[in-house]
């Protein structure tokens, strides 16, 4: 079992997630790790302490948007908690589309097991609230989200900046009414 960071070296992987987030929005997946060092405010040693390289980083960015997506979503009751949960999901990937090379081709696929699972139980609790209110279609499960995400980020790759919004809404629009529970369906 892990022991929880201390409050120094948890503000400082604090502030090298937020610094990885933002350098590799800005620059791209391939950005110099030392960029993020500088930004956080540590030096290389602490940045290779915490996370032994770019991939860790990069899951680490993502494992973190998928515990603050968990936690906003935890309590939501209302009907349209997981439209609204793929809709938060879907910005996610807009923003960190810089990092969709290393969900697509991990080093190993068992590095994506911890993101798979928190993306599942992030959407746990606004998916039966959903359906529960009937608005999602009750054929859906909880091994569906991994698809979802597929393809709410599937079109991102290789978009242009300029195209990404536009392709983002339209397949978000699309998963949505594949989502939505359809008139005359049984909860």
């Amino acid at each position: 079992m892990d022991r929880p960071l201390r409050k120094d070296a948890a503000e400082r992987r604090k502030a090298l997630l937020d610094a990885a987030r933002a350098v590799f929005a800005e620059e791209g997946i391939d950005a110099p790790l030392d960029r993020i060092a500088e930004r956080a405010g540590v030096g290389r040693a602490t940045l290779y302490r915490n996370f032994p390289g770019r991939t860790e980083i990069a899951l680490a960015v993502l494992l973190d948007d998928m515990a603050e997506l968990g936690e906003r979503f935890a309590d939501r009751d209302a009907p349209d908690a997981f439209l609204d949960f793929l809709a938060a999901l879907s910005d996610r990937m807009v923003r960190n589309a810089a990092l969709g090379g290393v969900v697509r081709s991990p080093p190993s696929p068992e590095l994506l097991t911890p993101l798979r699972a928190a993306m599942i139980e992030a959407a746990a609790a606004p998916l039966k609230v959903s359906q529960a209110a009937g608005v999602v279609r009750s054929d859906l499960t909880l091994k569906d989200i991994r698809v979802l995400a597929a393809m709410l980020g599937g079109g991102l790759h290789n978009a242009t900046v300029r195209e990404r919004n536009g392709i983002a809404r339209r397949t978000l629009e699309l998963v949505l009414d594949a989502v939505k529970a359809r008139l005359g369906e049984e909860a």
